[in-house]
């Protein structure tokens, strides 16, 4: 298995199913703000604030006989911020939102991976919490507004086969303190 360091705050695991050698996979992370307790039609990052990230995801074309056959994102949630816990979607649909698929952002042409959520306590779905980063059994506990200041990393385990030159998007929210 390789560990594939992106940046300070992501961390990608991929396990090639052949013995080539898998490239990095492409990691592109994102802030938006979107909502604040002042405007709504310019929100700026003021406590109070919420921050949607999302992590786009592609398995570049050079992995085509190396097929990426795990994946495993770690992003660290930022110390001056709250993690949502409460749905990021549908009920039910927990505090990740996974999009599968890149063509024309529309979630067409599927990576082949799939993402599953039980719930804040289950140890056999594919999102796991940390306050500290390295140790994954915390369950999180929501405040009045759904967010738990506790968390400070998320592990998203994707299930299944990632195909070359396919991305999928991962989203959560945070609220800044």
């Amino acid at each position: 298995m390789r560990v594939f360091r992106l940046s300070a705050a992501v961390v990608a695991l991929a396990l090639p199913l052949f013995a080539a050698t898998a490239a990095s996979l492409q990691i592109a992370k994102s802030s938006s703000v979107v909502a604040d307790q002042v405007s709504t039609l310019n929100p700026r990052a003021l406590p109070g604030s919420d921050i949607d990230f999302a992590l786009v995801v592609t398995n570049p074309t050079q992995n085509a006989l190396a097929t990426v056959g795990k994946v495993v994102i770690v992003d660290t949630i930022p110390i001056q911020a709250r993690l949502r816990v409460t749905d990021y979607g549908a009920a039910g649909s927990g505090p990740v939102g996974f999009t599968d698929g890149s063509l024309l952002g529309l979630g067409l042409a599927g990576s082949g991976l799939t993402y599953g959520f039980a719930g804040l306590a289950s140890a056999t779905d594919g999102l796991e919490f940390s306050t500290d980063g390295s140790n994954w059994t915390y369950t999180p506990v929501p405040d009045a507004g759904g967010f738990d200041g506790r968390v400070r990393a998320i592990r998203v385990t994707l299930s299944g086969t990632q195909a070359p030159a396919s991305a999928f998007r991962l989203q959560y929210r945070t609220r800044l303190n």
